[in-house]
């Protein structure tokens, strides 16, 4: 029958694994985030994108008014040639508002036609930028696949310690696993220890025969004399 200290030690064994692979991991992570050449070609791309959207809004609302002055003029152009419309005055007017529209409209086509070459030019920046991301991106991930292969590696080994521990949970007493963790922060992560012959395997300090066989026994928590770790004896 496993003993609460052997309990506690299995349950430690795990507790620094998983400490160890979560220390790896942030270290990796670290690694992978600092990639200077990979941020300025996403700044880039964030830059291109900024520059293009207010000229494509200027090209749209240019076709739009293109589009409103066409229809008014057409309009206009209905009343003018329907035969309704009898008062000279209001025959010029309609006469000055269709020339007037088709004159914008032609002072609106060049705007467009500039606007239309600039958003151009900004798509090609664009995508310009997005191809060297791509490229400096896919170059990062030839560079750091060992970095990643260790990532997926030590999440799935976390998972499984994770696993290991909700069962290396079950035989320990409340009381015990208090004891543990109160324990922890103060013995470095390591509050139980496994003597090594008779002697503590932490602190080196040998145990005299009644703490020995204590432990041997595994019927309770038995402290080191010199730095208090629990001990236990694993066969």
């Amino acid at each position: 029958m496993t003993s609460q200290a052997e309990a506690l030690y299995r349950l430690q064994e795990i507790d620094l694994n998983m400490l160890r692979s979560s220390k790896r991991l942030q270290a990796i992570a670290a690694a992978l985030e600092d990639d200077q050449e990979v941020a300025r070609a996403r700044q880039q791309v964030g830059q291109a994108q900024t520059a293009l959207t207010p000229l494509r809004t200027r090209v749209r609302d240019l076709e739009l008014e293109m589009q409103s002055n066409t229809g008014k003029a057409q309009t206009s152009e209905d009343r003018l040639y329907s035969g309704k419309v009898k008062n000279p005055k209001e025959l010029t007017d309609l006469q000055d508002e269709i020339a007037a529209l088709k004159k914008r409209n032609a002072e609106l086509e060049d705007h467009l036609l500039e606007a239309m070459m600039a958003v151009e030019e900004a798509e090609d920046s664009l995508a310009s930028a997005e191809s060297n991301l791509e490229t400096v991106t896919r170059r990062w991930q030839d560079e750091h696949q060992s970095l990643l292969d260790e990532q997926q590696q030590l999440q799935a080994e976390l998972e499984r310690l994770n696993s290991e521990r909700e069962q290396a949970l079950k035989p320990i007493s409340e009381a015990n696993l208090r004891t543990y963790q109160t324990m922890r922060p103060r013995k470095a992560n390591q509050p139980i220890s496994a003597l090594s012959g008779d002697s503590c395997s932490v602190c080196g300090v040998e145990q005299n025969r009644a703490v020995v066989r204590s432990v041997e026994r595994g019927d309770q928590l038995i402290n080191c004399e010199n730095c208090g770790r629990i001990l236990v004896r694993i066969n």
